[in-house]
């Protein structure tokens, strides 16, 4: 930890609003999105898809659709080496006779426009084999159960563990403690099942798409909607261990998480470049994304919860299956995260047996989503923990506020490694949240609802959900920053060199600002260069995740402080006083008591030079976050529809870095996967054929803008010793509490258990006898 440090009240930018660097580019249409940038010479790439959710490729003729005017090439499995697989570990040919869902390829086409490409597709001739298919991870790994890889995973169980994430050991079961000893102190003790498995679409606005250009050698350029460039080229590395990708990003116009690795886009472009030494464009259309792009993983989970007289959580026993869809991209790391939050919900839990088999069925692949895991997990464990408090009658407030991680708790992270949490502490935090809610005065018990209408038709419930993340410090990344003074006054620039995509939240304006509150120095003349994972650029993991304030924002002070010491050391000789006592002011550096002793950093850098500092951040997991959130719903008892009335999320940050930012993260809790997953949001499967039935913009329901609830927010900010400003900040798990807090109102308001995930009209009625 550092020795620099910042009072509250001396901030000049933190914890204040400040225009974003961006914001005038974004409302006047000059912002580059990928679909604004052309290379030269650029050609259009699209997919056949399968129509099979299994099935194999008994023949395939490409002749007629090479003919075609304007097309460049068409690329079948006949064209893949052994080694081009995708998923983790690598299991699926990128190109692969073998079919696994709707939508999976059958061949690329590379032409001079899309609708060329179109056209073409038309008249590739295929000769399919359709198998039976799954669609359900538990029926998944039974012994007759239609096989996705054989002679790779047995009964369709993808080996588990991530050796990246994992180097001291594959992670995927939590065995800490001893269990049955945990149950014997436990007064109250539950079994039950939950499910969170129609795996909904994350819904970015901006669709998937990348531009490959082929540079020889192996070597690849990509420019694409991914909001982390690193990944994007370390998964890519792994599909294609070949070759080198250098990426490249721009704005990404929303990623919810759900952006990353692009393989499916990237992998076609490089092939179909490669073919054809021309640069390729591939872009999803809207309804690709919603049909064939990565979706939530599916969780089904069995577990036993043992809770003693006091409210407090002793021990917790049981199974995760993990529905990951047609292949795994890196379902082996969520499964290390979900595992990770259980713990925090229950930080004083010492006693675990917690499993996890994480299956491939015919179904959408899953992958990276905001949540990354945790959510689908601890929806459902959420609910199950609710049952443990209901047979102690305890007011879940008190559970989660004696339960939840706080410093000094150990727990299990996704590295399977042991952890501390660090300073943090948000008993505060859960008290306050329940307190603006009004929850005291609402709570009426167990299964009872807190008003039922004259006519006995309608009847609303309350429900409380929490949860955290310790990917807040989450990934290695590292920056340089350099002062470059002005060649025609005494003023500077600053330039942050750091690899940081703009998806939508502001973060690259916020961590500019990190840097002019440390150099002193107007917020105006400080800038980041383009992201990407070029020279230009240190490595970084991008903003995938809770990571950000905490990661980045130490990579970035300590390179300020490195900074500021040199100059310090240049300085000393010209204004004769110890380092201990200078600051940096107006572009120079200056005696803290005797100010009259003052030297520009133009006169201390030689002419025509710079003055560089470095910072990293190195992984740590000990200051995790909270999110909670309480809920008001409606439920009419005759149709089933619920309906969200109030909502209220409360968190403690540590430190405000930008108010208006995190305003939009916590209303960001109520769409796209979050609040809505526990009403409405999910695929529906047509389980004859696998193809997804509400793949378009009005069947696949979500929240419109202008149909939000009563919602109001409480954000403390408890200066937790994380990192120089104290901050441990608040995005991916903003919305992850908000879905088992609707369904534990749901189910307070009818009086009986909902199990399953979107509580929809047919479940909510099912559950009330009335289908």
């Amino acid at each position: 930890m550092s020795n620099f440090t910042i009072t509250y009240s001396d901030y000049t930018y933190i914890g204040k609003n400040t225009p974003r660097k961006d914001a005038r580019d974004i409302v006047t249409g000059k912002a580059t999105f990928l679909d604004d940038f052309e290379v030269p010479n650029m050609i259009y790439g699209r997919v056949l898809r399968s129509p099979y959710a299994h099935a194999m490729i008994k023949s395939i003729d490409i002749e007629k659709a090479m003919k075609v005017k304007g097309v460049h090439a068409v690329l079948t499995h006949k064209d893949m080496k052994p080694e081009w697989k995708m998923g983790y570990p690598p299991q699926k040919l990128i190109l692969d006779p073998h079919l696994r869902y709707v939508g999976d390829f059958v061949a690329f086409i590379a032409a001079d426009t899309e609708q060329i490409a179109d056209e073409a597709m038309e008249l590739i001739e295929v000769e399919y084999e359709v198998l039976p298919a799954v669609f359900n991870g538990v029926d998944a790994a039974k012994e007759d159960a239609p096989q996705l890889y054989p002679g790779v995973f047995e009964n369709n169980e993808i080996r588990p563990g991530w050796e990246f994430f994992q180097p001291e050991g594959l992670y995927w079961h939590l065995q800490r403690g001893d269990v049955e000893e945990g149950f014997k102190k436990c007064e109250y003790i539950v079994e039950d099942r939950a499910e969170f498995n129609k795996m909904p679409n994350p819904m970015a606005p901006e669709t998937p798409g990348a531009i490959v250009k082929y540079k020889g050698d192996n070597n690849f350029h990509v420019w694409a909607t991914s909001q982390g460039a690193y990944i994007c080229k370390l998964f890519n590395s792994f599909a294609m261990p070949d070759a080198n990708f250098d990426v490249e990003t721009f704005n990404v116009g929303g990623s919810y998480g759900n952006k990353q690795s692009m393989t499916a886009q990237v992998m076609c472009g490089a092939l179909l470049s490669m073919a054809t030494d021309r640069p390729v464009k591939v872009m999803q259309t809207k309804p690709e994304q919603l049909l064939c792009f990565e979706n939530r993983l599916g969780s089904q989970i069995e577990a036993k919860i043992g809770i003693d007289k006091e409210g407090i959580v002793r021990a917790v026993k049981g199974k995760w299956f993990v529905d990951t869809g047609a292949y795994s991209n890196c379902t082996q790391g969520q499964v290390g995260v979900g595992l990770g939050e259980a713990q925090l919900i229950m930080g004083k839990c010492t006693d675990w047996d917690f499993d996890s088999k994480l299956t491939a069925t015919n179904r959408t692949p899953a992958g990276i989503a905001r949540g990354y895991g945790g959510m689908e997990l601890n929806s459902c464990l959420n609910l199950l923990l609710c049952r443990a408090m209901e047979a102690g009658n305890f007011d879940p407030v008190d559970v989660y506020e004696k339960n939840y991680i706080s410093h000094g708790d150990r727990f299990v992270w996704r590295d399977g490694c042991l952890w501390k949490a660090h300073s943090v502490d948000y008993k505060k935090a859960i008290r306050a949240t329940a307190e603006k809610f009004g929850w005291k005065d609402k709570w009426k018990g167990w299964g009872k609802p807190t008003w039922v209408s004259e006519d006995g038709k309608k009847a609303r419930g309350i429900g409380i959900g929490i949860i955290g993340n310790a990917d807040a410090g989450e990934d290695n990344n590292e920056c340089y920053i350099r002062i470059n003074p002005n060649v025609n006054d005494d003023g500077a620039t600053v330039m942050i060199n750091m690899d940081v995509t703009e998806s939508g939240m502001g973060q690259r304006s916020n961590l500019i600002k990190m840097a002019a509150e440390v150099l002193n120095v107007p917020y105006e003349v400080v800038d980041m260069t383009s992201p990407g994972t070029g020279v230009h650029n240190p490595n970084a993991f991008g903003l995938c995740g809770s990571r950000g304030t905490i990661t980045y924002g130490r990579a970035i002070v300590n390179a300020c402080e490195d900074l500021r010491n040199k100059l310090f050391t240049l300085a000393e000789p010209i204004l004769h006083v110890p380092k201990e006592v200078m600051i940096l002011d107006d572009f120079g550096v200056r005696s803290k008591h005797r100010p009259e002793k003052y030297v520009k950093w133009k006169q201390l850098i030689p002419q025509a030079l710079t003055v560089t500092g470095y910072g990293r951040h190195i992984e740590s997991f000990g200051s995790p976050s909270v999110m909670v959130t309480c809920v008001e719903v409606e439920v009419d008892l005759e149709t089933g529809k619920a309906e969200v009335v109030k909502m209220t999320n409360g968190t403690d940050v540590g430190q405000i870095i930008d108010p208006a930012a995190l305003e939009l993260q916590l209303h960001g809790a109520i769409g796209a996967s979050c609040m809505d997953s526990a009403t409405f949001e999910q695929n529906i499967t047509d389980e004859a054929t696998g193809r997804i039935m509400n793949g378009n913009m009005i069947d696949y329901k979500w929240r419109t803008f202008n149909n939000f609830p009563e919602f109001t927010t409480t954000v403390l900010e408890s200066q937790f010793d994380t990192f120089q400003f104290k901050a441990t900040g608040i995005a991916e798990i903003s919305g992850g509490a908000s879905a088992p807090a609707v369904i534990q109102a749901i189910s307070n308001a009818i009086g009986k258990h909902v199990t399953e995930y979107p509580a929809t009209p047919d479940v909510i009625l099912k559950t009330l006898g009335k289908l």
